[in-house]
């Protein structure tokens, strides 16, 4: 019977993480859309940097054009003020975000230039006269974001090569913790309603093997997301954490299994073990919903 109830919790194991979430991109990992646009983008270098190429999994529709950004961070930058970065898109000037449709891109820019162009040779004029052009203005303009665009953590991550690796298995990774404590939830779920010792055993297995799988894998996530305690994108901070906590808890989960298995068992350890599986099992539901969120966005369980 042991057998039977052990063969039953790794089933559970094996298709319980679907209902949570589908994790591409947890804790901070290479990402997939976060924005699905149906056009290419116009533009070729990322105008959050300045200086990354485009990565076509990150677009976003501004105006009826799709921009391309370089990673997730840069797609939230622009997408809280597009206007701060639209100016830095090589070849915006062939490019009329106001024109009409059926219009000739650039047209109606071209004519209020010839229009106005006596004032401004006036306003050169003056520009010269005082100086010139503010060189902060430039500065901000052309590096704006740059100076917090973290490439350790944002594309290379960790700088090694075998660490970005071991990172990217962190996905496939979240798996099994999810799986396990799921398991480990049902099968005392079962020792309370039915007093059998297979459902006790089974739930022993489960915990054991979850907590192993959930430090595991919230190792290769700090890998995957870098060594930053403070993320600048909440979700991913939240997904962070949370996945930190769920590997902590599960080992304090393991520790109260360890006490309750003892000959000296009492109805009092065996509640507070019960009380640390339960929210251990909350906590890497909650997990993996935040991680199908820094793919998908909060509402991907939308209808």
């Amino acid at each position: 019977m042991n057998i039977l109830a052990l063969t039953a919790c790794l089933a559970l194991a094996t298709f319980a993480p679907i209902t949570f979430a589908q994790e591409v991109d947890p804790v901070g990992s290479a990402p997939a859309a976060s924005q699905k646009t149906e056009g290419k983008p116009i533009n070729a270098l990322c105008p959050v940097t300045g200086d990354e190429e485009v990565d076509p999994r990150f677009t976003v529709e501004y105006k009826g054009k799709t921009i391309g950004l370089c990673c997730r961070k840069c797609l939230t930058k622009f997408k809280a003020d597009p206007e701060a970065y639209v100016a830095n898109l090589a070849g915006f000037e062939t490019v009329s975000f106001d024109a009409e449709p059926g219009s000739e891109p650039g047209r109606d820019d071209a004519d209020h230039a010839h229009d106005d162009g006596d004032d401004d040779h006036a306003d050169h004029d003056d520009a010269d006269e005082s100086g010139g052009h503010e060189p902060q203005e430039h500065a901000d303009h052309t590096e704006h974001g740059g100076e917090d665009h973290n490439h350790a953590t944002d594309h290379d991550r960790s700088g090694s090569k075998v660490l970005d690796l071991l990172g990217k298995l962190h996905p496939p990774a979240t798996h099994l913790p999810i799986g396990m404590l799921i398991g480990a939830a049902l099968a005392e779920i079962g020792l309370m309603l039915t007093g059998r010792d297979m459902f006790r055993h089974a739930a022993a297995f489960c915990v054991a093997l979850s907590a192993a799988g959930a430090v595991a894998a919230a190792s290769l996530g700090w890998l995957n997301g870098g060594f930053v305690l403070i993320d600048s994108d909440w979700v991913q901070a939240t997904h962070r954490w949370l996945g930190t906590s769920t590997a902590l808890l599960s080992l304090v989960t393991l520790a109260l299994l360890v006490h309750v298995s003892r000959p000296s068992d009492v109805p009092r350890s065996r509640t507070a073990f019960r009380a640390a599986l339960f929210l251990s099992t909350g906590l890497v539901g909650a997990t993996g919903f935040f991680g199908g969120a820094l793919v998908y966005g909060l509402n991907h369980y939308a209808l």
